[in-house]
């Protein structure tokens, strides 16, 4: 049977891939996205916020919108996203911070568990984008980004896979073919500008 990948659920923007807490330079947003075990619900977590607008929607495959909030706070703030009041397809959850738009589909089943499936996270200015999609992994970088770039691959346990440090102009895309990743759960590290986005994912 063909391995299939899909997201973990847990995609957060830190310095620190163990932290507790997850941080930004500058001033930037923190986050935090998991999905409970059991897959009826995540937990959308903010940090270091001063003020700015956060807005996230959820909406199926025939753009009804089942969720539409949006968040203006200081400090930390925690949302909670119920799966089980969605009837049974496929979803796209959008959420919009600073410069940034994260986009993750997910399908709820029939018994109302939540499959996380392709994620993109890419900034406005085309400053860079980050995807899981179809078993490949796909950073590009825009022609705005300077210095040097680094990209690293890892098991949960903490093996490095893969681990390169660049130029930026240089090389400006990279792809990754995930479908030959033993099973289990991983993490990739992109540093930009000194500014760290890790996302997990399993391949099953």
């Amino acid at each position: 049977m063909k391995k299939f990948t899909i997201l973990f659920a847990a995609l957060l923007v830190s310095f620190s891939l163990t932290a507790k807490e997850y941080y930004l330079p500058f001033n930037g947003i923190s986050y935090f996205f998991k999905a409970s075990a059991n897959g009826t619900s995540a937990s959308l977590i903010f940090e270091n916020l001063e003020g700015q607008e956060i807005n996230f929607t959820v909406k199926d495959a025939a753009g009804k919108t089942y969720m539409n909030k949006t968040v203006v706070a200081s400090g930390k703030v925690k949302e909670n996203i119920n799966f089980k009041s969605l009837p049974e397809g496929k979803y796209t959850f959008k959420m919009i911070f600073e410069d940034n738009m994260l986009v993750r589909d997910f399908y709820v089943t029939e018994s109302k568990h939540a499959v996380m499936m392709n994620y993109h996270l890419a900034s406005s200015n085309q400053k860079f984008r980050t995807s899981v999609v179809d078993e490949h992994l796909n950073i590009i970088l825009g022609k705005s980004v300077e210095g040097f770039v680094k990209i690293k691959l890892s098991t949960d346990s903490g093996e490095t896979i893969y681990n390169t440090k660049f130029m930026a102009g240089a090389q400006n895309i990279k792809r990754f073919d995930l479908s030959t990743l033993p099973q289990g759960t991983y993490n990739t590290e992109l540093v930009i500008d000194g500014v760290t986005y890790s996302d997990s994912f399993s391949v099953l």
